[in-house]
Protein backbone atom coordinates (compact mmCIF):
# COMPACT_ATOMS: atom_id res chain seq x y z
CA UNK A 1 0.00 0.00 0.00
CA UNK A 2 1.11 3.56 -0.50
CA UNK A 3 2.21 5.04 2.46
CA UNK A 4 -0.30 7.51 3.22
CA UNK A 5 -2.89 5.04 2.82
CA UNK A 6 -0.95 2.81 5.20
CA UNK A 7 -0.87 5.87 7.62
CA UNK A 8 -4.07 6.41 7.41
CA UNK A 9 -5.70 2.77 8.43
CA UNK A 10 -2.90 2.16 10.56
CA UNK A 11 -3.51 5.14 13.09
CA UNK A 12 -7.32 3.74 13.57
CA UNK A 13 -8.21 1.77 17.27
CA UNK A 14 -11.02 -0.47 16.31
CA UNK A 15 -12.80 -2.22 13.32
CA UNK A 16 -15.93 0.39 13.36
CA UNK A 17 -13.22 2.88 12.74
CA UNK A 18 -11.20 0.84 10.13
CA UNK A 19 -14.16 -0.49 8.04
CA UNK A 20 -15.18 3.38 8.21
CA UNK A 21 -11.50 4.69 7.00
CA UNK A 22 -11.68 1.82 4.32
CA UNK A 23 -15.03 2.42 3.19
CA UNK A 24 -14.19 6.56 3.04
CA UNK A 25 -11.20 5.58 0.54
CA UNK A 26 -13.30 3.46 -1.37
CA UNK A 27 -15.60 5.82 -1.64
CA UNK A 28 -14.68 8.13 -5.14
CA UNK A 29 -14.50 4.85 -6.98
CA UNK A 30 -17.81 3.66 -6.55
CA UNK A 31 -20.07 1.26 -4.63
CA UNK A 32 -18.95 -1.41 -2.80
CA UNK A 33 -20.24 -4.69 -3.89
CA UNK A 34 -18.62 -6.74 -0.82
CA UNK A 35 -16.27 -5.90 2.47
CA UNK A 36 -14.37 -8.70 4.39
CA UNK A 37 -12.50 -8.13 7.45
CA UNK A 38 -9.95 -10.68 8.88
CA UNK A 39 -7.79 -10.18 11.86
CA UNK A 40 -4.73 -12.21 12.29
CA UNK A 41 -3.67 -11.26 16.01
CA UNK A 42 -0.77 -13.24 15.93
CA UNK A 43 0.67 -11.30 12.75
CA UNK A 44 -1.14 -8.28 14.29
CA UNK A 45 -2.69 -7.46 10.77
CA UNK A 46 -5.92 -6.86 9.26
CA UNK A 47 -6.63 -8.04 5.82
CA UNK A 48 -9.67 -6.31 4.21
CA UNK A 49 -10.92 -7.66 1.11
CA UNK A 50 -12.94 -4.98 -1.31
CA UNK A 51 -14.78 -5.40 -4.59
CA UNK A 52 -16.43 -3.07 -6.26
CA UNK A 53 -19.70 -3.15 -8.96
CA UNK A 54 -17.21 -1.52 -11.38
CA UNK A 55 -14.09 -3.66 -12.27
CA UNK A 56 -12.70 -1.27 -14.08
CA UNK A 57 -12.74 1.23 -11.28
CA UNK A 58 -11.75 -1.96 -9.46
CA UNK A 59 -8.44 -1.75 -10.61
CA UNK A 60 -8.09 2.47 -10.77
CA UNK A 61 -8.57 1.67 -6.79
CA UNK A 62 -6.06 -0.77 -6.56
CA UNK A 63 -3.63 1.37 -8.43
CA UNK A 64 -4.37 4.82 -6.66
CA UNK A 65 -4.19 2.98 -3.30
CA UNK A 66 -1.84 0.55 -3.32
CA UNK A 67 -3.60 -2.61 -2.62
CA UNK A 68 -2.95 -6.06 -4.12
CA UNK A 69 -5.50 -7.51 -6.35
CA UNK A 70 -6.52 -10.77 -5.01
CA UNK A 71 -9.01 -13.25 -6.42
CA UNK A 72 -10.59 -10.30 -8.10
CA UNK A 73 -10.86 -8.59 -4.70
CA UNK A 74 -8.86 -5.54 -3.81
CA UNK A 75 -6.58 -6.41 -0.65
CA UNK A 76 -5.50 -4.20 1.97
CA UNK A 77 -2.78 -5.33 4.30
CA UNK A 78 -3.00 -3.45 7.57
CA UNK A 79 -0.40 -3.79 10.42
CA UNK A 80 -2.86 -2.49 13.84
CA UNK A 81 -2.93 -3.40 17.36
CA UNK A 82 -6.58 -3.95 17.50
CA UNK A 83 -8.03 -5.89 20.80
Amino acid sequence: MKPEVLGTLGEVRDFHALTKAVLDLCEPYGPVHEFRLIHNRRAARVFCFVELESPKQQTAMVRALGARSVNEAACFEIPVSLT
